[in-house]
């Protein structure tokens, strides 16, 4: 029997909130960090960082975050984050959002990176107002492909809602377990790619770009995309081949919403 008193566990808690671009509440503790970089630049940057190298199992992260008084943020991670081989408990992040009627939120993490028999559970809630302006884009990589690696075996779940003054008015779930390849194979998940992304996008001043999507969204060999758009939402789902392709339509789709400026810590 493994005694899981021997293995050291990475935790972390980020609560912060952004007051009219700044500061006003700020709180990290443990393996969790957070970065506020103050520039010119009309959308500014909170950058999360896990000091622990990436998570497995027994690891549990909470970000709390609140966008509020005309504030214009992009919430993003220094790297990709990386789920590792997990043989206990799941490593477990719980992220709740809130943005105001006045606020603009682009939650655009790095890719998650899915290593082969990773344990990974994921909450996430977000909180929005009839005049927030908000895009969330999340973005799943099966196995590190660069390197010529594929998930084939794991345990994935991840959920994520989001309300409307309480009222909840979108979900996604994902739950993948045992022979994750095969389940990726399928022309009804993932047609063999091994990278995808959602982007969920809400708020007039956004929806008012739709019609820049539509020019945009062209399927190829690599990459095929679909788009949705109802009840003052849009959501785009992406599957590619690889994640370097992912990451370039997805980059082009956020440029659109966000007046062609993407955050600096992309660039490393």
């Amino acid at each position: 029997m493994i005694n899981k008193e021997k293995f050291q566990r990475a935790h972390g808690d980020i609560n912060v909130e952004i007051d009219n671009d700044d500061i006003k509440r700020f709180y990290q503790s443990g393996s969790a960090k957070v970065f506020y970089h103050k520039h010119n630049q009309p959308i500014k940057e909170l950058v999360l960082v896990n000091t622990a190298g990436g998570l497995t199992s027994g690891d549990k992260f909470n970000y709390d975050i609140d966008i509020i008084k005309n504030s214009n943020t992009f919430v993003t991670t220094q790297t990709a984050e990386r789920v590792y081989k997990g043989l206990e408990d799941n490593a477990k992040i719980n992220i709740n959002l809130k943005v105001d009627n006045s606020s603009k939120l682009f939650w655009i993490p790095q890719e998650l990176i899915l290593f082969n028999l990773c344990n990974f559970a994921r909450n996430i809630e977000v909180k929005i107002q009839p005049k927030s302006n908000f895009l969330m884009a999340e973005s799943m990589i099966f196995g590190r492909t660069a390197m010529g690696e594929i998930l084939e075996k794991g345990f994935i779940k991840d959920n994520w809602k989001i309300f409307l003054n309480e009222k909840l008015i979108h979900a996604e779930a994902i739950c993948l377990s045992d022979n994750i390849k095969d389940n990726l194979s399928n022309i009804a998940s993932a047609q063999d790619a091994v990278a995808v992304s959602n982007i969920f996008i809400y708020g007039k001043s956004f929806l008012s770009k739709q019609n820049e999507i539509t020019t945009l969204i062209k399927n190829s060999e690599d990459v095929l995309l679909s788009h949705s758009i109802w009840n003052d939402k849009i959501l785009v789902r992406i599957v590619a081949k690889d994640a370097f392709n992912l990451k370039k339509i997805q980059k082009e789709l956020i440029l659109i919403f966000s007046d062609n400026v993407l955050p600096k810590v992309w660039n490393n």
